[in-house]
């Protein structure tokens, strides 16, 4: 029989906090059944791999510290501890489990994880690629094999991709970390204002861009390019701040952190910790890398097919847009983007999105046939095919 390799990004899972999109009593039941559905034997599931964000280290407001991975674990033991109704340490018995950092988790590392688990299972999380469960999160970004490539995508978001630079005392975590916690601040103001429990009842809140958040595209090219005509260092960053702190009222928050050397930074600080995201030399790079905020993976899954022959599909996550469409002029590659497990359930009710993954399924005659799915309940035929490809 076929074997068939599933992809899903972007869970999510937090401490429970009130701003994590990601809310136990709504979410948990449906990755349960996601869970269940890949324990199924019949379904020949081979592997799971979870293309980033499975945890969120950022969407806490700035006035605490956010969480250890061992707290999100302690915290979810409806998906980390064995149950009989969908876990992932069951699922790890019958399935193989591989696990790509995004950048909402990207200073997990998989030794750490898999020392946690390792009470609960003998079995270990593996990689997006090899078999080396050392390997470290800044170099667990991508997965490879047999015509299919999948990363989480934020390494291609100028805003959202690791930073290496050794002088950053904030390093990787890029601007994005920053902005993701004044959104945060922002949507705690939202529901307190409005009256709701938590993020999982503010629809889109589960799925925000730049956009949303009060940052214009046209206005930070506008302002970069005024900045370029007087002759000014591009500031990119501190444009950023200023519009988003603009839009939501605020002159100054003070983040908590911990691990980095600092206990503290305001907002107007963080700016200098990104001199150089555009300047005139990478401008229409740095560009292309911006618009992913706005306007998604595609430029970038079309370069994955240019530079690597053998691909015929690309999977990505971190947009949160699930789609899937033909690429090429012949129209023999596939890019998916899985989407995200977290909707809000004003946009699940109202059927604006549903939790989502990708399933590849390796045919006998050495094709591949790409599935998009999504989990529109909790029970086994809640699980729904939206679209199908075969290359």
């Amino acid at each position: 029989m076929a074997k068939r390799t599933v992809f899903v990004s972007d869970l999510h899972i937090g401490s429970g906090s009130e701003t994590n999109w990601y809310q136990k009593t709504v979410h948990e039941p449906l990755l349960k059944n996601f869970l269940r559905y890949l324990q199924d034997s019949e379904k020949s599931i081979d592997e799971l791999v979870i293309l980033g964000d499975w945890f969120d280290l950022w969407n806490y407001h700035p006035f605490c510290s956010p969480p250890s991975v061992e707290v999100i674990l302690k915290q979810n033991p409806g998906v980390f501890e064995r149950q009989s109704d969908g876990d992932f340490i069951t699922l790890l018995d019958k399935v193989k489990v591989r696990y790509i950092n995004g950048d909402h988790d990207m200073e997990v590392e998989l030794r750490d994880l898999n020392r946690e688990l390792g009470s609960k299972t003998f079995q270990k999380i593996l990689p997006g690629h090899g078999s080396d469960t050392e390997k470290s999160a800044i170099a667990n970004t991508y997965y490879m094999s047999e015509g299919v490539w999948a990363e989480h995508g934020n390494q291609h978001d100028l805003f959202n991709k690791p930073v290496i630079s050794a002088s950053n005392p904030m390093a990787p975590l890029p601007l994005g970390y920053f902005v993701m916690r004044i959104y945060s601040h922002f949507l705690q103001k939202k529901m307190a204002s409005t009256h709701r429990m938590d993020a999982s009842c503010v629809a889109g809140c589960g799925s925000p861009d730049f956009e949303t958040m009060g940052i214009k595209l046209s206005d930070l090219v506008a302002q970069l390019l005024l900045q370029m005509k007087r002759g000014e260092q591009l500031n990119p960053a501190k444009i950023v701040l200023d519009l988003m702190l603009q839009y939501n009222r605020n002159n100054s928050l003070e983040f908590r952190i911990e691990g980095k050397g600092l206990d503290e930074v305001k907002t107007e600080g963080v700016a200098r910790f990104y001199p150089d995201l555009i300047t005139e030399e990478n401008f229409y790079e740095a560009l292309c890398e911006a618009e992913v905020a706005y306007d998604g993976l595609g430029h970038f899954a079309r370069m994955h097919f240019v530079n690597n022959p053998h691909a015929k599909i690309v999977v990505m996550g971190h947009t949160h847009w699930a789609s899937m469409k033909l690429f090429g002029n012949s129209k023999t590659h596939v890019f998916a983007n899985s989407g995200y497990f977290c909707p809000s359930v004003p946009d699940m009710t109202e059927g604006r999105a549903l939790p989502g993954f990708v399933e590849v399924e390796k045919l006998n005659d050495g094709g591949l046939k790409i599935y998009q799915k999504a989990v529109n309940g909790t029970l086994p035929e809640d699980i729904i095919e939206v679209a199908s490809f075969r290359v």
